[in-house]
């Protein structure tokens, strides 16, 4: 195990803890790194591992870098380097081109001390970098954020550390005994209670400094490996969800694929004209009466005519 880690920032989120009190959190995603160098007092005057960090292509890595890469016997697709002091009975444990993941021994840290850069704010004033208070805001004052005296005039210079408007932030930070929360082995995400230096995206360097006792190990592993059994779960079912998905999209498709359905045959052309000109012929309409009868008389008309063809 090393003591010292690097890692990039994913972000900050929330969590409950035990008590369900919510607590602010960073995500930190640990690198895994590769020695590359054993340096022993005899030869450097000091013992320490060198390490290699953050992969990438090798088109991006630079012919120095590649050199001491190519030494150790590691393959050209690190682009940084770091070194970790270690006791001089510890550096048989390592040899060059030995990699190191992080997965192994992240478990049983409980606190660490934390240094990245801050993110940088620009050219800032006095009440925003030193938190001033102001001058007064009333009658006519043009600016109430400026400062106000420069200091004594008889030296005839700026005495040094003087709080005055300038650049802010994009600086080395560091911070102490920051408690562990949790850390996911399957997602090599290490939660750290807090907040953290630096932008998203941004490098830390987590240095151990208290690990959990057996007890608290044996106790933390066990909520680590349920928490772990329900991501795996959620993972399971949103991948069923998905294939359920694409089970109910793939007979939609095939039924576009295969087009729409064949139409009826036509029906004979002499036939079609028939039924058609039978549907648009008009009912017979019944005969009018003659001009100048009522219609009474007419119905009583056209009974004798009937009973007269009867008796015929």
């Amino acid at each position: 195990m090393i003591p010292t880690i690097k890692g990039e920032k994913l972000g900050m989120t929330s969590v409950f803890d035990g008590a369900g009190t919510t607590t602010a959190v960073t995500l930190v995603r640990p690198y895994k790194a590769v020695v590359t160098r054993v340096k022993t007092p005899a030869k450097d005057g000091y013992s320490a591992l060198q390490l290699a960090y953050q992969e990438t292509t090798p088109k991006h890595v630079s012919k120095p870098v590649r050199g001491i890469l190519n030494r150790a016997g590691v393959p050209p697709s690190y682009r940084k380097f770091y070194e970790v002091r270690l006791p001089e009975g510890q550096l048989d444990e390592f040899r060059p081109g030995q990699e190191i993941d992080p997965t192994g021994f992240l478990l049983a840290w409980a606190e660490v001390n934390v240094t990245g850069t801050s993110k940088g704010k620009g050219f800032a004033g006095v009440v925003k970098r030193w938190g001033f208070r102001g001058q007064c805001r009333t009658h006519g004052d043009p600016d109430n954020r400026r400062p106000m005296s420069s200091g004594a005039t008889d030296p005839a210079r700026v005495f040094k550390g003087s709080r005055r408007a300038g650049h802010m932030g994009n600086r080395r930070t560091f911070q102490k005994a920051c408690s562990v929360f949790e850390y996911f082995r399957a997602l090599n995400v290490l939660v750290v209670q807090g907040s953290l230096p630096g932008p998203t995206g941004g490098e830390l360097t987590l240095t151990v400094t208290r690990q959990f006792t057996p007890e608290e190990l044996a106790e933390h592993e066990a909520l680590i490996t349920l928490d772990e059994q329900q991501l795996a779960k959620l993972a399971s079912d949103e991948e069923k969800a998905k294939q359920a998905k694409a089970a109910q999209a793939a007979p939609a498709g095939a039924a576009r694929e295969a087009g729409p359905p064949p139409a009826e045959p036509a029906a004979e052309p002499a036939a079609a004209a028939a039924a058609a000109d039978a549907e648009a012929a008009p009912a017979p309409a019944p005969a009018p009466a003659p001009a100048g009868q009522p219609a009474a008389a007419a119905e009583a008309e056209e009974a004798s005519r009937l009973v007269a063809e009867e008796g015929e």
